[in-house]
């Protein structure tokens, strides 16, 4: 199975009564893990909860994995539309590079808080589960290219030699960071330590200065 087919699961029925149910199956699974912070639930769990048939819903899915990925599929579509619309304002707005950054790990680190709850689990599942695992990964690559792209508008500000670069690898220490932060691929523990705003505003000082600084030149063999 790869992503395409996962995407073909996720297209809701045309008939009303149809996709209703579908609705309330793929609702009820990504509530019982937004609830529960794991993966942990049955599809007799889903039936229950959502007022659908066990039998409707193996006509949709063959296993609690096809579910999981397909709610996955749908969560990361809204996370990259909220991403990708917060980007897009940020660009617009920006004087300069450093006002960009701030604002952009601000938009970033808060659209991705909006989803922590149900991206935790998805983001676990994430380490044992390859379709899980691309599906994430083509999400990131959205969010990422749209930074980078938003970036290198403002390249002429940015003194790294290789600026596309810079702008990618200054957008994944960000994104690891936040990402810690949420829990995401970690124990629920792991997550909440520190100020939330001072990790915001330390990363943006960084990232702004990591490209507004000349790279150290490696030193030479004697």
């Amino acid at each position: 199975m790869d992503i395409e087919t996962i995407v073909a699961k996720a297209r809701a029925p045309q008939q009303g009564r149809s996709k209703a149910s579908f609705e309330r199956m793929l609702v009820t699974a990504e509530q019982l893990m937004t609830e529960r912070g794991s993966d942990e639930f049955t599809l007799n769990e889903v039936a229950r909860h959502g007022k659908v048939s066990i039998g409707s819903i193996y006509c949709r899915f063959d296993s609690k994995d096809d579910m999981v990925r397909v709610v996955q599929l749908r969560v990361l579509e809204r996370v990259d539309a909220d991403v990708l619309a917060a980007i897009a304002a940020v660009q617009a707005e920006a004087r300069d590079l450093t006002d960009m950054v701030h604002h952009m790990v601000q938009a970033v680190a808060e659209a991705l808080r909006r989803f922590a709850d149900v991206m935790r689990p998805l983001m676990l599942r994430a380490s044992s589960d390859p379709i899980v695992a691309a599906i994430g990964k083509r999400s990131y690559a959205r969010a990422s290219n749209a930074v980078i792209a938003a970036i290198l508008t403002h390249r002429d500000e940015i003194r790294h030699p290789d600026p596309e670069h810079a702008a990618d690898a200054g957008y994944r220490i960000v994104y690891a960071s936040i990402a810690r932060y949420l829990g995401f691929g970690s124990s629920i523990d792991a997550a909440w330590e520190g100020d939330w705003t001072e990790l915001k505003v330390d990363l943006g000082d960084m990232f702004a200065a990591y490209l507004a600084m000349p790279p150290r030149m490696p030193a030479t063999a004697t």
